[in-house]
Formats: C-alpha cells, sequence, structure tokens
C-alpha cells in the first residue's frame, strides 16, 4: 500500500530534490513535505538540494503521520479495501489532519463503506473547486471500490 500511496502523492504532488516554495510561498521538499523548524532543511535557501535518500526519509515520516491521522478519522481504516485506504492516504497528506476532519459526510460515508457517497461527497466540497482534477480522481476510487465485487482489505 505504501508503494501505491507514493506512487500516487508523487504524480500529484511531484517529487523535489531541493527546497523550494510552494503555492502559498511555504518552504517545501520532497514529496510534498512542508518543512519545519525541527527538519535540518528549516531556513536553507530556496534551491538547496536535498538527497534522494532524504527525500525518502521525508516521505516515510509523513506517510507515517497520516495513516495515523487516518486511523483517527475513520474506524475501520485498516480494515478497507486498499484503494480506499490510498485515498483516504492521499486526503490526509494533502490536508492533514484538521482539515480533514471537517469532511464529516465524507469520512461517515468511509466508516460505513459507502463508497459512491464517499465520492459524492468529495465532489461535493470546496475542495473539489480547488482541485478539481485530484479530487475527482478520487472520488473516481472509491466508485471503482463500490463497483469492484471482492472489495477484500489489506491493512498497512
Amino acid at each position: 500500500m505504501i508503494d501505491q500511496l507514493r506512487t500516487l502523492l508523487e504524480q500529484d504532488e511531484g517529487i523535489m530534490h531541493e527546497t523550494y516554495l510552494d503555492h502559498l510561498s511555504k518552504a517545501t521538499t520532497g514529496i510534498g513535505h512542508l518543512i519545519k523548524n525541527t527538519d535540518e532543511e528549516y531556513g536553507q535557501p530556496v534551491g538547496t538540494i536535498v538527497s534522494a535518500d532524504r527525500v525518502t526519509e521525508l516521505f516515510n515520516e509523513d506517510v507515517k503521520t497520516c495513516i495515523g491521522d487516518c486511523r483517527q478519522l475513520i474506524f475501520d481504516f485498516n480494515g478497507m479495501p486498499v484503494s480506499a485506504q490510498i485515498t483516504a492516504a492521499s486526503l490526509a497528506f494533502q490536508l492533514g489532519v484538521n482539515r480533514y476532519s471537517k469532511f464529516k459526510k465524507h469520512l461517515a460515508a468511509m466508516d460505513a463503506g459507502d463508497w459512491m457517497d464517499a465520492a459524492a461527497q468529495l465532489r461535493d466540497s470546496k475542495l473539489y473547486r480547488q482541485t478539481p482534477e485530484r479530487t475527482e480522481r478520487h472520488a473516481k476510487r472509491l466508485e471503482a471500490v463500490g463497483n469492484d465485487g471482492n472489495n477484500k482489505a489489506v491493512t498497512t
């Protein structure tokens, strides 16, 4: 699941082996990693090179956090089908736990295993209007889970 999530996030976030400013002018590196004051990259000038190993280290830390967030927000996260887990983790990665926790109807649908409603709730969100292509891919992934007769979960 982690490898699939990384591939998805590399497509959505991109991957940079240097520090840069994101769309909000916040220092970022790697796979959408917002540089924190505890990171060794903190305070470094834009364009500072970041090794592939460091990008992987930061990604692994971020994924551990977002999966932990999903386990807090979605009762049976570990029991959900892999595609649903990846979708939830990608959303938690993109939004952070505070913003993702506000998607009450979507999260309730995820808890209930109602993948079609979970997709519909994403489409009926401010996020959809802000990042329509990315959010539509999430919605379609959830609908595919709902249409798949083999909704086996794989725990992470």
